[in-house]
């Protein structure tokens, strides 16, 4: 006789046999509520799924069906999660919005690495398009701004605005344009003289007659700059070498710098310029120009703890761009470096209200003065060709004031942009752009400039300001920001490894 074959059967089929077993046998009618069991049922990880114990399942998953038990049953549909939309891009329309992404894009050179030359990247194009005009080594896009305002004084002398108030000094500036026209035969010449003399005085109360502030721009020029000066006072207590009696007294300062738009209100309580503004040639003193609303070039006075922001400045392509991050790369960059001079190398030394004051602990201010000397090596470093072929480094002996306020007010500026929570809108040419791409952009833009080499070994020598390749350079090179935003590799032009910053 054969021996007795055993056959081996795994303990889970004997179990799952007992199961369905039970499954079949116990009537539906059952009441018993021991019976109720959970929808999802699991016998050694095989899933069943019916209303209770008692009842055949509804279905079996699709991966356990070729049990012969489930060849009846239906397949389950499989449970996936709905796939999320994706957020549909928004893109600014206006004729702003059309206009700025097309002078960007113009103005770039995308094949240029941007870690590599970031200005380059961003302003090439605008060397290539805007030559320097007949008698000029330079143009820069502050061009556009002074052609418009004096294109708008010129229509003032020639009577085209009414609303501008009849004096007698508008009547002999009229008189004087006139006269130099018949001459010249060069409106735009003769407005430009007009400029220096005191004819200017009449003329800039009919500018702001007629092109004065609007109540939006102004809303949003203070709301800028409240986020600017919250901004750097928030930031004070992670500067790790700010003691803090000084970080005390800075704040004390930061929160008193006063703000003046459009012009100085002194403009309209004369019909005539005051003497005291003239030199005795009877042309305008320098440091007056800075106070009319006509100049293009913001201003911070340390005496009085102020900075102006002249109603020029207020134009495109500085404001109204028609996108949030580029009112803040160009216009927020502008008032937070101007904000930076009341504790640049010189500001530093005066208090809240003016006054020439040490109010730094000895500790603190070597501090200040370690990295200030780190700055002059940094851009000491840079150098240009000089037409005669000799290299020419720049001197932040002299710029570096000026260095200190690019630096801060970049970083000051991008700070404040990211507490807004603007809408997601995009530039048409321009949407592969993140926000904090575009911003740095914006702030490149805001320095493009076609110029000769004369007029670069100019501004070395003579300037207080570095030239703007190294104004763009410099300072995003020494943002982490800026490298998180390009991705730029540690160690490449934009993104060395040791960075330099004070504010």
């Amino acid at each position: 006789m054969e021996p007795l074959v055993r056959l081996r059967v795994p303990a889970k089929w004997i179990r799952l046999s007992i199961l369905l077993v039970l499954l079949y046998a116990i009537p539906s009618s059952s009441t018993d509520a021991s019976l109720d069991v959970p929808r999802n049922v699991s016998v050694d990880g095989i899933m069943l799924e019916g209303e209770i114990l008692g009842k055949p399942p509804k279905c079996w998953h699709r991966k356990y069906c070729k049990l012969k038990s489930c060849r009846n049953a239906p397949i389950c549909k499989d449970k996936k999660k709905p796939k999320k939309e994706k957020e549909r891009v928004k893109y600014c329309e206006t004729d702003r919005c059309l206009e700025t992404a097309r002078v960007i894009k113009a103005n770039m050179d995308e094949r240029i690495d941007p870690c590599d030359d970031f200005y380059s990247f961003a302003c090439n194009g605008f060397s290539k398009q805007n030559p320097q005009p007949e008698g000029s080594n330079y143009r820069d896009v502050d061009f556009q701004i002074k052609y418009d305002v004096i294109d708008k004084l010129i229509k003032i002398l020639l009577r085209i605005y009414s609303k501008t108030s009849q004096s007698k000094a508008l009547a002999e500036a009229r008189t004087n344009f006139q006269i130099c026209h018949k001459r010249t035969k060069s409106s735009y010449g003769c407005a430009k003289r007009a400029m220096k003399s005191k004819d200017i005085w009449p003329l800039a109360r009919g500018y702001v007659i007629n092109f004065g502030m609007k109540n939006r721009e102004r809303k949003d020029l203070e709301r800028m700059m409240s986020n600017i000066r919250e901004s750097f006072m928030d930031d004070l207590s992670a500067i790790p070498w700010l003691d803090d009696s000084t970080e005390k007294r800075a704040r004390k300062k930061a929160k008193a710098v006063k703000f003046v738009l459009s012009h100085n209100d002194e403009l309209f309580k004369h019909d005539e310029i005051p003497p005291k503004m003239l030199n005795a040639d009877g042309r305008l003193k320098e440091d007056v120009t800075f106070d009319l609303p006509t100049s293009v070039n913001a201003i911070y006075i340390v005496e009085s703890n102020t900075i102006f922001l002249p109603r020029a400045m207020m134009s495109y392509p500085f404001f109204n761009t028609g996108l949030p991050v580029l009112d803040y790369a160009a216009m927020g960059s502008v008032l937070a470096h101007e904000f930076t001079h009341s504790f640049d190398s010189c500001g530093r030394n005066y208090d809240e209200n003016g006054y020439k004051k040490d109010w730094w602990s000895a500790e603190a201010a070597e501090q200040f003065k370690r990295r200030e000397r780190w700055f002059k090596e940094q851009y000491g470093q840079f150098f240009i060709t000089t037409k005669k072929g000799e290299k020419l480094y720049l001197n932040s002996n002299f710029t570096i004031n000026e260095d200190i306020s690019d630096n801060g007010g970049v970083s000051l500026a991008y700070r404040a942009f990211k507490k807004l929570h603007p809408k997601k809108e995009k530039l048409y040419r321009l949407d592969e752009y993140t926000d904090e791409q575009l911003f740095f952009i914006g702030y490149a833009n805001s320095f493009c400039r076609s110029e000769t080499v004369e007029f670069t070994e100019e501004t070395i020598e003579n300037d207080e300001h570095s030239p703007s390749k190294y104004r763009v350079n410099v300072p995003l090179s020494n943002m982490k920001a800026f490298a998180r935003a390009f991705k730029c590799r540690e160690g490449s032009n934009m993104n060395p490894r040791k960075k330099i910053e004070i504010w």
